[in-house]
């Protein structure tokens, strides 16, 4: 009886090898690891991050089936989009995503001399903040999406909302490179289009509500480039300006929802899939420094007709009429 039972049990053991691929072939799917740093967290970078992992999904790349996801909030501050860089370069990370242009400056740094390729997303002018050598051919191991606006386009909206506004105040954070091209961009239009231009800065979140007050009584509206620090205080700047009567008209959708009037707008979401198609060619074998940086063409016309109305604002209605979105 006891060689029976003993002949039963190595049968058993060898129908659990068999099972298990014991016969020598490995069947386990290899993970792909792939860190996402991101600025901080507001409506549009969170919409690209979205985008990008739905992208990723599409492509047959699931977090937890053949991808490891590790995101990690940087909470605006430029040492912890090094130390997360750093983190990821000490855990096996086969491809990072960097969010907005600081997390993408700290990302290339990090990696630029190695084999980790990088992405990046909702970064305005990925020239000037010296992540790629041109669009056309970035020459590192780097690529991604850009979200410069067509601003022409967006200040174009206020004339068309303001048709006697004057003058323009250009709101943007001082420490954010690509905010000021923005700017500058902006100020060009409005002057073409006969508008006196008053450009304040901000230094910090803080300080924000003094900034429009600044402005108050010299300007007719303020606009707000995608600048990531008032991004994540438009709540302040939703309040400020309705105690001061002012309209605001802002880059992304995300911030007129929040509180701006109009604007002509990119899809986050969008944009983020796009660098996730990006990234997959990447997994596939391309290399990131082949792959051109890319820009979405397609804007629609976003309207808050809600906050305009709390700052005395009657939208036209053939702009309300053409919005793609109307909050």
């Amino acid at each position: 009886m006891k060689k029976i039972i003993a002949s039963i049990l190595v049968f058993v053991m060898v129908l659990g090898l068999v099972a298990c691929g014991g016969g020598g072939e490995d069947t386990d799917t290899e993970m792909i690891n792939v860190g996402i740093i991101q600025q901080l967290q507001h409506g549009s970078l969170d919409e690209a991050r979205e985008g990008f992992i739905a992208g990723l999904a599409e492509a047959g790349y699931e977090d937890g089936v053949n991808i490891a996801i590790n995101y990690q909030n940087a909470s605006n501050e430029v040492a912890n989009c090094q130390q997360i860089c750093e983190l990821f370069a000490n855990s096996n990370i086969d491809i990072v995503l960097a969010i907005a242009t600081n997390a993408a400056q700290a990302a290339v740094n990090q990696f630029q001399d190695g084999d980790t390729p990088v992405l990046f997303t909702a970064v305005t002018d990925p020239v000037s903040a010296g992540l790629v050598d041109s669009n056309e051919a970035p020459g590192k191991n780097v690529t991604g999406t850009s979200d410069m606006p067509v601003i022409a386009d967006q200040i174009a909206v206020i004339k068309d909302v303001l048709p006697e506004a004057k003058t323009l105040a250009i709101l943007y954070t001082s420490s954010e490179s690509n905010s000021e091209i923005q700017a500058n961009e902006a100020k060009a239009a409005a002057e073409a289009l006969g508008m006196e231009v008053i450009i304040s800065t901000s230094s910090s979140t803080n300080d924000i509500p003094q900034v429009i007050s600044s402005v108050v009584g010299q300007a007719d509206a303020i606009y707000i480039p995608s600048d990531n620090a008032f991004a994540g205080a438009m709540a302040t700047v939703n309040a400020s300006a309705v105690e001061n009567q002012i309209p605001v008209f802002c880059a992304v959708e995300a911030m007129i929802a929040e509180g701006g009037i109009a604007t002509t707008a990119i899809d986050y979401y969008e944009l983020g899939k796009q660098t996730a198609a990006q990234a997959v060619r990447i997994i596939e074998g391309e290399a990131a420094s082949e792959i051109a940086v890319e820009t979405q063409k397609d804007c629609a016309l976003i309207v808050n007709d809600t906050f305009a109305k709390s700052v005395g604002v009657e939208i036209p209605a053939e702009i309300l009429d053409k919005a793609a979105t109307l909050y």
